[in-house]
């Protein structure tokens, strides 16, 4: 039996210089580094739920 996907669903996305910039800064600041893509992931989850579109797991995040 194949291991499910954690993220089935795949968007192709453009960023300009000065986006991917800010993205590998703020990576740096987190341990472990994370990759780009759970960077975004992360960044997108955090501000999704700090304006209400996403619930939050629990009170800690």
């Amino acid at each position: 039996m194949p291991r499910p996907q954690l993220y089935p669903v795949k968007k192709v996305i453009g960023f300009d210089d000065a986006m991917l910039k800010a993205v590998d800064e703020w990576r740096r600041t987190r341990t472990p580094i994370p990759t780009v893509s759970d960077a975004i992931r992360q960044i997108l989850a955090k501000h999704l739920k700090q304006k209400g579109y996403m619930p939050k797991r629990n009170a800690a995040e």
